[in-house]
């Protein structure tokens, strides 16, 4: 199993927010069991969720999910800042000065000045190197923390939009031209706002980007906006009307009013109630 993929389809969180049936429930529970890596985000995922439902019971508001987002951004640096503390001593490097003194003779003075100078300029360069290295660990730290910072916020996003009871949630399978495709729609039926969750979908060629779609029976489908797939949940359009299903197509950079239906990437529909 691809477990990064399954990790992003949504499945957990749709498992944590009780969407599933008994039998998708068993399913998940199997497939935690198996797999330490899901069941240590699912983890993860449900610690999120337990303080959202202990601060107000259902979506948090946009400044409770901004004050958790920066927890998590002071706890990673001070992770940071304690593995810079403990990676060891401060290395200084001093400058010595060596006074000749004119009673002793020259040659003399030449060889120690000599043999002091190629000791510590041995030991200069081995300073520089141990700073390099550490300058090279701690940059390779902070771009490690970065990293999990952006899951972290992405976690977030998804489990608040999941956690909002005024969300339909639509997740999209991969077509026949692009079977691992693969992301998350978010329909508010307060505000019918269109929000979307990109999880995979493949690099679009220059020129092109991906486009999401409306879809009612007997119609041509509904612009519902175009996105970045390199970025995280997006807001898109406000869509109205008897909507059955959402799909994402690959357009012409900028968009396109009428659907290229054959070139449809993910699709999914939504559940009858």
């Amino acid at each position: 199993m691809d477990t990064k993929e399954y990790i992003h389809s949504g499945v957990l969180e749709a498992y944590l927010s009780g969407e599933l049936s008994e039998a998708e429930m068993k399913a998940v529970d199997r497939i935690v069991g198996l797999y330490p890596e899901i069941a240590l985000h699912i983890d993860e995922l449900r610690t999120s969720l337990n303080r959202y439902a202990t601060a107000t019971g259902k979506l948090p508001s946009e400044a409770i999910l901004q004050a958790a987002l920066n927890k998590i951004k002071e706890d990673e640096k001070g992770e940071f800042l304690k593995v810079i503390d403990e990676s060891g001593p401060e290395v200084v490097i001093k400058r010595i000065n060596v006074l000749p003194r004119w009673s002793i003779a020259a040659t003399i003075l030449l060889f120690v000045s000599f043999c002091f100078n190629a000791f510590f300029y041995g030991q200069m360069v081995d300073s520089r190197q141990e700073l390099r290295a550490m300058v090279d660990s701690n940059n390779t730290l902070a771009q490690k923390i970065e990293t999990v910072d952006q899951e972290l916020t992405y976690a977030a996003l998804r489990v608040a939009h999941f956690l909002d009871e005024d969300n339909v949630h639509i997740h999209l399978d991969g077509s026949e031209i692009s079977p691992n495709s693969f992301a998350n729609v978010f329909w508010n039926t307060k505000s019918n706002a269109v929000f979307i969750s990109v999880d995979n979908l493949p690099e679009p060629p220059s020129g092109h980007q991906y486009q999401l779609w409306a879809i009612e029976e007997g119609k041509s489908p509904i612009d519902a906006g175009i996105f970045d797939h390199t970025l995280l949940v997006q807001e898109l359009k406000v869509i109205k009307g008897a909507v059955v299903a959402f799909a994402v197509t690959l357009e012409k950079k900028g968009g396109t009013p009428i659907a290229t239906v054959d070139q449809t990437f993910a699709k999914g529909f939504l559940k009858k109630s």
